[in-house]
């Protein structure tokens, strides 16, 4: 693996999804893209709810935003993770 894993990556982006149905398709849309990404449960810190999250590098937001949205995939919620913590953006 010639790259920081993303989940030690100080600054990454996770995409909350509507249904783990909406996660599965993006998982398989996004492999076909060719983009680096990891499965992760929801931070707690974001929702107490049980769920799966998509978790990006910080340079891939913009691109993954664009495919899910060509993709009909809604996004619930994107989250800038930096040093544990986790800031909603608010620009949709």
């Amino acid at each position: 693996m010639d790259h920081l894993p993303l989940e030690k990556q100080e600054k990454a982006f996770v995409f909350v999804l509507y249904s783990i149905h909406n996660v599965m398709k993006a998982e398989k849309v996004l492999r076909s893209q060719g983009v680096l990404f990891d499965t992760i449960p929801v931070p707690r810190e974001i929702s107490s709810d049980c769920g799966m999250a998509i978790l990006v590098a910080s340079k891939d937001r913009h691109g993954v935003r664009k495919i899910l949205g060509e993709s009909g995939i809604d996004i619930k919620g994107i989250y800038l993770k930096t040093c544990g913590r986790y800031e909603k953006e608010n620009d949709r």
